[in-house]
């Protein structure tokens, strides 16, 4: 046994060797100090013990991440023995390039936590019933495979639609809840639904070796939790791990990093509370907050230096995050210039917002102060981008609209890439349905369903039965013949798996039919799908040169993996439009955010949840930083949304900024065609003091009076003064009521005594009204503080 280990140590050793030699000369590691602050420098040379790094907006946390592998690396730890992590292939790509810089050739796993999920499953999934070849459903897959799995237990697919029943399973495995802990808390009847449909849904999973996106975190989670040889294992092996934007991990995510740190507790993470924006996807901003009480032995470290924005930037963002209760406090500083002040705009409308914003951007460029690819614009909601991309399109302004990887969801790449994904696992039904009639070979929906019929007699794949579709009665026998010749279509192709996923691609695109039926189609779109596929040739050709040995499994990972970000283009040079959400990490010399209003940003339902309003202002907190040297706020008077004009309360956040220090600019009162932002603005004094209030669409005013939650109203009763003919003590503008007609307003003026008191009130969807108090049927949703 001994000399069992000695030999064991002694090859283990000679692979160290062989690492660094392949690696090079490593760096001094005072070399990778010289230029980092005396914060940064403690937090990269820490030795072993778990470690937290409370890194806010700007001050460096890549680099501080990257110079600790290097200096772990430097210090002689093995790549292998180092795994890190971050949320996005963007930022994952940017840590593996300065890593690279820093010690070329090196070997350590850096990746996002889905991709680690992946990286697990295709080793050990044979433990959860699932093999290597897995596929990875998308949104819309998932979504066509639970519609089709209620339909196979004949539950109503109407009345409970899908998407709702895929959110609620998904919301249950980042809480790492399992069918059967699911059905254990299933109370009302549509959580008795789901409880039904759920272990059916991973039972047909498992079935076609299929995995949806929530897997790679939930059966590596329980991959740790429930094979402690595996677990035992993989913390031997990854002795130094360190995880990026700990603060956006949920409950899943915190078990996979829990399991793995147990024997070597070497745990460094790195994050803000203050940037916690993933809430409405099961994030848990105590993660972060409760490390100290999970690690009582840990070292902290601030990074407060913000290297980004300006004085005035960093200054307004420190006095609306402050606000904040779940937070540990602390304060941004700056030793860059102080710059222009932000500036909050005042439109009148949401056109006259986007119009004059664009026509300020191409101006400055003409100007020459700045390019278009140094200008964003961030909304709360992709919706708000409509009214923007006519103005860009108006004005002749370059610009693109970063909300998810576009490219991959067009059709003729879904078909092409379901096409792969079969010859990858025969068992995906999901992409059988989707391509067995593209082009069409005379297959219809009649004989996919005798077909279902069959493959559920038989226990096998679509596939797989359509193979067998001339022994069936039922199936005619032209059907028959169209659905015998697809499969030994796949049958062959799969024989040349081997082959670059760029050179595949174009044998599929040949044998199939599909670029033949594109090249001889006379509908002019389709000569723009030919170019999308011959495009994703070409994406696959660019993926093969960069991982050779990836093969097509691997070019179908990065396809699934892909985020909003990964479809942005940050060298072209066009303004770039993204949500808040998607802005996270990036920066941007010119920053506008639109639509800084009540009802937006705060969102609507943050007006019964004071967490959902931390987490809304942490969100306004994140895009306010993301500015380097201008920041713009924007809000209008009124807004069309949801199909609907609606008077526009100003976000609650804008009365929270440092109000001698931010300039306030009203064009609503001057011509909007001949005026804009920069060309002699009305500057006025800020609005009186309002506190962060609410507000909702009108059609939600009925819903909060009592027809949820069992008929109970969730508001405050009607106001006793104004039910018994009184005037309202302490009425004063800025006060958000709810009346029984108008529903939610702002009062904008209050005048009169006793009971000829009045107050003039802004309704979203009714415009200003004047109410006698004593009369008026209203309740008062907030007061001043202190009041």
């Amino acid at each position: 046994m001994e000399t069992n280990r000695g030999h064991a140590g002694q090859a283990e050793g000679n692979g160290e060797q062989e690492e660094r030699g392949r690696q090079g000369r490593l760096p001094a590691p005072e070399a990778l100090l010289a230029d980092l602050n005396e914060e940064q420098q403690r937090a990269v040379t820490h030795g072993e013990g778990p470690l937290l790094v409370l890194a806010g907006a700007g001050s460096g946390k890549t680099r501080v991440i990257t110079r600790r592998i290097a200096w772990l690396l430097a210090m002689g730890i093995p790549a292998e023995r180092i795994l890190a992590i971050t949320f996005t292939n963007k930022a994952a790509q940017e840590m593996r390039q300065r890593v690279e810089r820093l010690i070329p050739g090196h070997r350590v796993w850096i990746g996002t936590f889905h991709a680690f999920g992946v990286h697990l499953l295709r080793q050990f999934g044979d433990r959860l019933s699932l093999s290597r070849s897995f596929t990875i459903y998308d949104v819309d897959d998932r979504n066509a495979f639970l519609r089709a799995t209620m339909e196979a237990a004949r539950l109503d697919n109407y009345r409970y639609r899908p998407e709702g029943i895929a959110s609620a399973i998904s919301k249950a495995k980042n809480q790492l809840r399992s069918p059967a802990d699911y059905a254990r808390s299933a109370v009302d009847h549509f959580a008795q639904v789901v409880a039904e449909v759920y272990p059916l849904y991973e039972r047909r999973l498992r079935q076609v070796q299929a995995v949806d996106f929530d897997d790679l975190l939930y059966l590596p989670a329980l991959l740790l939790r429930e094979h402690e040889q595996i677990r035992s294992h993989l913390d031997d092996r990854y002795r130094f791990i360190l995880i990026d934007e700990y603060q956006d991990t949920n409950l899943a995510q915190y078990e996979i990093v829990r399991r793995l740190s147990q024997d070597h507790r070497n745990l460094c993470v790195v994050g803000d509370p203050d940037q916690s924006i993933y809430r409405w996807r099961g994030s848990d901003i105590r993660n972060i907050l409760d490390f100290e009480r999970d690690f009582p032995d840990a070292r902290v470290i601030h990074l407060p230096r913000n290297y980004r924005s300006t004085g005035a930037i960093v200054s307004a963002a420190n006095r609306l995050i402050a606000h904040n209760k779940q937070r540990k406090k602390k304060e941004l500083r700056t030793e860059n210039a102080w710059g222009v002040p932000v500036r909050v705009w005042t439109f009148r409308d949401g056109l006259d917002e986007a119009d004059q914003v664009v026509r300020r951007i191409k101006e400055t460029v003409q100007a020459g102060r700045f390019r278009y690819r140094d200008h964003a614009i961030f909304v709360r909601i992709n919706a708000l981008t409509r009214v923007l991309e006519s103005a860009f399109v108006r004005h002749g302004v370059p610009f693109q609209i970063v909300k998810g990887f576009a490219f991959y969801e067009r059709k003729e790449n879904k078909d092409v890439l379901a096409y792969l994904r079969l010859l990858v696992n025969p068992q995906d039904d999901v992409a059988f349905e989707r391509v067995v009639n593209v082009p069409a070979r005379g297959i219809g929906e009649t004989t996919i369903e005798r077909l279902r019929n069959l493959a559920a007699e038989r226990g096998c794949s679509l596939l797989a039965a359509a193979a067998e579709a001339g022994r069936c009665t039922t199936i005619k026998a032209a059907s028959a013949r169209a659905l015998t010749q697809f499969h030994r279509l796949i049958t062959e192709l799969r024989t040349r798996l081997d082959l670059p996923p760029h050179e595949l691609i174009d044998l599929v695109l040949q044998r199939s039919g599909y670029e033949q039926m594109l090249q001889s189609s006379e509908d002019p779109d389709d000569q723009e799908r030919l170019a999308n596929v011959q495009e994703l040739v070409t994406a696959a050709r660019q993926f093969h040169e960069l991982n050779p040995q990836a093969g097509l499994t691997g070019f179908l990972e990065q396809v699934a993996l892909a985020s909003d970000v990964d479809g942005w283009d940050h060298e072209a040079d066009r303004v770039s439009v993204m949500t808040l959400h998607a802005s996270k990490g990036l920066e941007f010399p010119v920053v506008y955010i639109l639509a800084v209003e009540e009802g937006l940003l705060p969102h609507e339902r943050a007006l019964r949840d004071e967490a959902e309003l931390e987490e809304e202002r942490r969100l306004c907190f994140v895009g306010m930083t993301r500015a380097m040297r201008e920041l713009h706020l924007c809000h209008a008077h009124l807004r069309e949304y949801r199909g609907v004009i609606r008077c526009a309360i100003p976000s609650g956040f804008l009365d929270e900024l440092p109000r001698d220090q931010v300039e306030w600019h009203d064009l609503t009162s001057t011509d909007s065609n001949s005026t804009r932002p920069g060309d002699r603005p009305i500057v006025y004094a800020p609005p009186p003091s309002l506190p962060p209030v609410p507000s909702l669409p009108s059609s939600s005013a009925s819903d909060l009076s009592g027809s949820r939650r069992g008929g109970k109203s969730i508001l405050p009763p009607l106001h006793r003064s104004a039910a018994n003919g009184e005037a309202v003590e302490g009425l004063a503008p800025g006060i958000v009521i709810q009346h029984e007609q108008f529903g939610i307003g702002q009062v904008v003026a209050v005048s009169g005594f006793g009971a000829q008191q009045r107050m003039k009130v802004r309704f979203p969807a009714h415009g200003e009204k004047t109410l006698l108090v004593a009369q008026a049927p209203f309740r008062i949703l907030n007061r001043r503080s202190g009041s």
